[in-house]
């Protein structure tokens, strides 16, 4: 039977936890029973699974629900008590999770700053139809599993170019998975046990973020500089903390665009090795990234550092493909992970990915596309300084542009204020480890319309 979520105030987040809550603690819910899943939950009460994901998150932390790897949530057995824990004070910035997933169906227009996209016009259309095209004459289409490593021809493609760049790759030591985000998830089940300390970088990327806190581990931000973390407290993290990894985007960061310098490399994994923390290093932006700037693997090698990439994240996100570099035995054990969870990637995607890689014109259009994007990054620099508003990082063919407002400004209000105008936004509470408030913005530089910016002055003409 559906909660009755209605009866209590706050935001959807806050009123499922309350909801929640008052199950377990009329016995509606009853001590060590498995509650409904969360997809099961978003249906039975018309809401999102990102909503349920951070009402449940929420739960697990107040000790109100466990959680079970692989085997869904439980009530938390309470021995000799039957009450339950104090639900902690809510966080008012936490509301911005509410606005975007459940108050923005976003409109496929040029007013998206918060997406994390590239307008569809952006991206090769032409040579997606064109291995489309090719796929569908193909006599005998791929109608059966692939290798669970992934297209073999694609490993071998992936490896020249990886090993063009330094890094130490083969076709046998990488692994293909149904995007970046599937790389990531893969690497934490096999690295990261309930309880582990990980730090991730502050601010960072808000899914990986939401998957470690879903694993059970202890996440500590590292805070970030205009040229990558800050080495200076990050030793001091992981002398505190001994850390079992750090996950790291160095090149192009989401969110701020910027990007580790040689030094700040160097002495990441300098410290990476004092303490035998692993590096995990999302490096889904790779492709656009300026030729000479150096991935972190090609400096230290696969046995402390295990490298993610993305090929859909340039050529179309609809294909899903990304990949691991990582030495042997990492690489077999993310192969079983991956076969229990998802048995193997998709063939067709991998077929269509090395035939759009392999088209003589990739490496030219990739080149327009970082032209391209740091000409939106200059535009979008000189709209803010128009403004006033501070940019972090300088510019650079990145998605992202890490704004700060005044001071008079909220940034969670002005999300409210843009939704009521189809204008999507990223306040920067999204992409830190705790819901604190914060004056920062990311912005897709992609979809800075007029539009958006004639928004951003009216917001500061009446603070």
């Amino acid at each position: 039977m559906p909660l009755q979520l209605d009866a209590f105030s706050g935001s959807l987040i806050e009123r499922i936890a309350a909801a929640v809550q008052d199950a377990v603690h009329r016995r509606q819910w009853r001590a060590g029973e498995q509650v409904p899943s969360i997809r099961q939950f978003a249906a039975s009460h018309g809401v999102s699974t990102f909503t349920v994901v951070e009402a449940y998150d929420r739960l697990v932390a107040d000790g109100v629900l466990i959680a079970r790897r692989g085997d869904g949530f439980y009530v938390r057995p309470r021995a000799g008590s039957s009450q339950i824990a104090i639900p902690r004070q809510p966080q008012k910035t936490a509301d911005a999770y509410w606005l975007i997933d459940n108050h923005f169906n976003p409109a496929d227009s040029d007013r998206q700053p918060g997406s994390g996209w590239l307008p569809a016009d952006w991206y090769d259309q032409n040579g997606l139809a064109r291995s489309l095209r090719a796929l569908g004459r193909d006599p005998q289409p791929p109608a059966h599993y692939g290798d669970p490593m992934g297209l073999l021809r694609l490993r071998q493609t992936l490896a020249a170019n990886l090993g063009a760049q330094g890094l130490p790759a083969t076709p046998d030591n990488i692994l293909l998975t149904q995007g970046a985000s599937q790389a990531l998830q893969l690497v934490i089940k096999m690295l990261v046990n309930h309880g582990d300390v990980v730090l991730v970088d502050d601010p960072g990327y808000c899914n990986l973020i939401t998957l470690l806190k879903m694993a059970g581990a202890r996440v500590i931000g590292a805070p970030w500089t205009a040229h990558g973390p800050d080495t200076a407290q990050l030793a001091q993290l992981m002398q505190t903390h001994q850390p079992r990894a750090f996950f790291t985007n160095p090149r192009l960061h989401n969110p701020t665009g910027a990007s580790y310098d040689h030094a700040t490399a160097h002495r990441v994994l300098q410290l990476a090795e004092q303490h035998a923390c692993w590096v995990v290093e999302d490096d889904v932006s790779a492709a656009l990234a300026e030729p000479g700037s150096t991935p972190l693997q090609a400096l230290a090698g696969t046995q402390r550092v295990i490298h993610i990439g993305s090929v859909s994240k340039t050529l179309a996100p609809s294909l899903r493909v990304g990949y691991v570099v990582a030495n042997d035995e990492v690489i077999d054990a993310l192969v079983n992970h991956k076969m229990l969870t998802g048995l193997t990637s998709s063939l067709i995607n991998e077929q269509l990915a090395q035939s759009m890689l392999a088209d003589g014109s990739c490496r030219r259009r990739l080149q327009k596309l970082r032209d391209r994007l740091l000409a939106a990054n200059l535009a979008a620099r000189s709209g803010f300084e128009a403004l006033g508003w501070p940019v972090f990082a300088e510019p650079a063919p990145s998605l992202f542009a890490w704004v700060q407002l005044p001071p008079a400004l909220d940034a969670v209000h002005c999300t409210e204020a843009a939704l009521q105008q189809d204008i999507l936004l990223a306040p920067g509470v999204l992409f830190r480890v705790q819901p604190e408030a914060t004056p920062w913005l990311r912005c897709n530089v992609a979809h800075l319309a007029p539009e958006v910016f004639a928004f951003f002055a009216s917001c500061d003409s009446t603070q």
